[in-house]
């Protein structure tokens, strides 16, 4: 019956259906990724490549056809966490997710931390609160059904781990890592891709980006290639780069199937073998040739089809009955007529179209025959062909939807891609400038810290050279305080030995003149005892005057070595204080040194902060580019600019903006310069006299109304408009195109206007006789004066004839009178 005919029709679109499907099910994948690329840490030095690699990953992604990515660059604590907390939303329910975050990051204690830009560590007690756990990372991916991808280039060489403190004391010898520790994902399809192996670090490169983005942006992107051999090649180019110093690793497993991050092209697929045959099986139960058919039209190509057209034949050559135990379900059977009854006049056309497929043949029976029962039949084989031809129509339709929007597809694909070459060659050229101009700066820093070590030098030696002075001075004093303190103990024992000689002597000679007296007594008796008492008591005053000049002698060597000691230890204390006062003086100005250093050291990093800043406001409004207000905007920020090394960049670029201004200006209609352009080609081309002038004059619109009207377009002056496709079509015209235009009392002979030939006077030739004997010379002369005189070309018409004399040949005319005109050759 025909509900079978359609179920059996519809068995086979389905399966055709099922093959397209098959073919586009890999572009329904929703796929989504977070970059992050932190460079501007405050708090260490700063990192040159990742918000580069960051800004190319995402690029990379969104020209892979990502539904989202989200990018991150130089990011704080919070905004960090809020960045993953919104990706966690993202990537629930997503296919794949990829996660790419370059930057510092460091392993304590067997965690492993992502450091924002903002972080303070200083100890390992703060990571908790300032760095954010790997862990929370990858986990904000979980949320994807198919692949979960983790890419870290984070395994630099950290500048953190040599200025934390370590504080928790339960922790390994070697808690504090600059690179990561192995982390082996929880979850089934998922992969962590590390720039370097577990522990170890990476190199941050010398070019835009680092070796391992650099090989990751070339081999993820690649259609239809799985994420393990992509990562496989990864590898191996980094290693080639490093020198075999690094070596990217993946943690993690996936299954038996291939997963890649770009799907392979979509290609026609022809269906299995299995299904044709099903499919031939089925159409062969019901045996019609419209069944044939639509087989065909199925499956057009192959074993199968070739077997078709066979059967068709077979039908088309020896029609025959359906088998007894087959129900037709093609077209329902009218009862067989008798043997004996001649066939009705509807029966004999409906055997004539039969096997037609022509629609209007089948429509004419139709109003032929309207209440005949092979109408029925007729009205549904036009149904199945209209059904038939409206299903090629759809499939031609959508394969030339599909060409047409593969064709967009290479299109844009190929602007994005000459975008992009034009874009990386203009960021390479602004980065070159940039480095040169930061390794400029870098040498003038160079040579001021010269300068200033010089400095430091020279006054260190200048110091050092007074502190010698101060300290020979000292030592002077000091030996001369000790020659003057040897010269006093001098001095006493001198004198002490001068008062023991003086007592010795004075006792000896006390000691003979008492023998003498005691002699003398004893001789002189009693007479002289009184005046030897006298005598006795007279030198005892003489030895106590004696005795009393002495001691008045050393109490005044005493006094003198006294004031030798006090003015010593005086010198002494000055020098002290002296030396206090130096070392006081040199550690001031040491502070002041330092005080200043740190001063000019904070300028230099505000000011370089700022250089950052500005820099990244400036390659954003040159990324803009020079079109709607990027003029305005780079003269706008020209005005607030303070990093000196960024003000040749900007010079530059408001000079490249403005030539490119101009440059769009000048392709503008009735733009000066088109105009001039246009004013030239015209003098070359005969139309128009003067000098280019770039200005649409009159004169100008009327030469080309004069030119479009030589040219059949006739124009009037208001309408007249300059473009570039008209100064092209003038420029292309190789000869002259507007003809020379004479005067009326003139005609055009060669290249000149020439006065017309007035009549001859009737004595002429009167005396045409009488002149025959003259000298030739004469008759010559004569005969010149009868020629028509050509016009002579005034001093000012001297440029003009020039102007005519370089216009190449034309074959352009004109006719007699006013209008009489003739074109130029050379």
């Amino acid at each position: 019956m025909l509900r079978r005919l359609i179920a059996a029709m519809a068995m086979i679109g389905g399966t055709l259906l099922a093959v397209v499907l098959a073919s586009d099910c890999a572009f329904a994948e929703r796929r989504v990724a977070l970059v992050v690329g932190n460079s501007l840490y405050q708090s260490v030095p700063q990192l040159p490549n990742p918000s580069r690699d960051a800004v190319s990953v995402a690029q990379m992604f969104r020209d892979a056809g990502f539904d989202t990515v989200e990018t991150l660059n130089n990011v704080g604590n919070l905004e960090f966490k809020r960045g993953i907390r919104k990706f966690e939303t993202t990537a629930d329910q997503a296919d794949i997710a990829v996660v790419y975050y370059a930057g510092h990051g460091l392993e304590i204690g067997g965690t492993n931390y992502l450091i924002p830009v903002d972080a303070r560590l200083a100890s390992d007690r703060d990571a908790d609160d300032e760095a954010i756990p790997l862990e929370r990372l990858v986990s904000s991916a979980d949320g994807a059904r198919r692949l979960r991808l983790i890419i870290l280039d984070a395994c630099r060489d950290n500048p953190f781990v040599g200025t934390m403190k370590r504080e928790r004391r339960n922790l390994p010898t070697r808690a504090v890592s600059g690179g990561l520790g192995k982390v082996e994902p929880t979850m089934t399809d998922t992969l962590i891709a590390y720039a370097a192996k577990a522990g170890s670090t990476a190199d941050d490169g010398d070019g835009d980006h680092s070796p391992f983005t650099t090989s990751i942006l070339k081999n993820l992107p690649v259609p239809g290639l799985d994420i393990r051999l992509a990562f496989g090649r990864v590898r191996d180019e980094v290693l080639k780069a490093t020198a075999n110093r690094q070596e990217p690793y993946v943690y993690g497993a996936l299954g038996g199937g291939t997963i890649s991050l770009v799907p392979a092209p979509a290609v026609p697929r022809e269906a299995p073998v299995s299904d044709v045959k099903a499919d031939y099986d089925l159409v062969q139960k019901i045996g019609t040739r419209r069944a044939w058919e639509v087989f065909l039209a199925t499956h057009p190509t192959g074993f199968y089809a070739e077997l078709a057209r066979a059967q068709i034949e077979a039908l088309a050559s020896q029609p025959q009955a359906p088998p007894s135990n087959i129900q037709v379900a093609a077209y329902p059977q009218s009862a067989p007529p008798s043997r004996d009854a001649p066939p009705t006049r509807e029966q004999i056309e409906w055997d004539k179209i039969k096997d037609s497929v022509d629609i209007p043949v089948l429509q004419r029976f139709i109003r032929r025959f309207p209440d005949a029962p092979l109408a029925i039949t007729a009205q549904q084989r036009v149904d199945l062909l209209k059904q038939a031809i409206q299903e090629r129509e759809d499939k031609a339709r959508a394969e030339r939807e599909a060409a047409r929007q593969a064709a967009e597809e290479a299109k844009r694909k190929a602007d994005a891609e000459k975008a992009e070459l034009a874009a990386q060659k203009k960021r390479e050229d602004d980065e070159r400038r940039a480095r040169e101009a930061e390794a400029a700066e870098k040498a003038r820093a160079a040579a001021a810290a010269a300068a200033a070590e010089k400095k430091r030098q020279d006054d260190e030696r200048r110091a050092a050279a007074a502190e010698a002075e101060r300290l020979a001075k000292a030592a002077e004093a000091e030996r001369k305080a000790q020659e003057a303190r040897q010269k006093a103990e001098q001095a006493e024992r001198d004198r002490l030995a001068a008062e023991a000689a003086a007592a010795k002597a004075a006792a000896e000679k006390q000691a003979r003149d008492a023998e003498d007296a005691r002699k003398k007594a004893e001789i002189a008796a009693a007479k002289e005892a009184s005046a030897a008492e006298k005598k006795r008591l007279e030198d005892e005053r003489r030895a106590a005057a004696a005795e009393a000049e002495r001691l008045a002698k050393a109490a005044e060597a005493e006094r003198k070595a006294q004031e030798a000691r006090q003015k010593a230890e005086q010198a002494e204390r000055d020098r002290a204080a002296a030396a206090a006062a130096a070392a006081k003086a040199a550690a001031e100005k040491q502070a002041r040194e330092a005080e200043e250093a740190r001063k000019a050291a904070e300028l230099a990093a505000s000011r370089e902060a700022a250089c950052k800043e500005q820099q990244g406001k400036l390659d954003a409004i040159i990324a803009k580019g020079s079109e709607g207000t990027g003029v305005d905007d780079l003269k706008a920020f020209s005005r607030t600019v303070t990093c000196d090394r960024l003000g040749p960049l900007v010079v530059a670029a408001i000079d490249r903006f403005n030539a490119e201004a101009a440059k769009r200006a000048a392709t503008l209609p009735n733009s000066p310069q088109l105009v001039t352009s246009a004013q030239t080609e015209l003098v070359r081309l005969g139309c128009l006299t003067g000098k280019p002038d770039g200005k649409l004059s009159e004169p100008t619109k009327a030469a080309l109304v004069r030119y479009f009207s030589i040219g059949g377009q006739p124009t009037e002056a208001d309408k007249v408009s300059v473009t570039q496709d008209l100064v092209g079509e003038l420029a292309k015209r190789a000869t002259r195109v507007c003809p020379i235009q004479c005067k009326g009392d003139e005609t055009l002979k060669g290249d000149l206007c020439v006065a017309n030939e007035k009549p001859a006077p009737a004595a002429t030739a009167s005396r045409k006789n009488e002149d025959e004997d003259k000298p030739r010379r004469k008759q010559t002369s004569r005969e010149a004066d009868r020629e028509p005189v050509r016009r002579a070309r005034p001093e000012n018409d001297a440029p003009r004839a020039r102007q005519q004399a370089v216009a190449r040949p034309s074959i352009v005319s004109g006719g007699g009178g006013h209008s009489t005109m003739i074109g130029v050759g050379f």
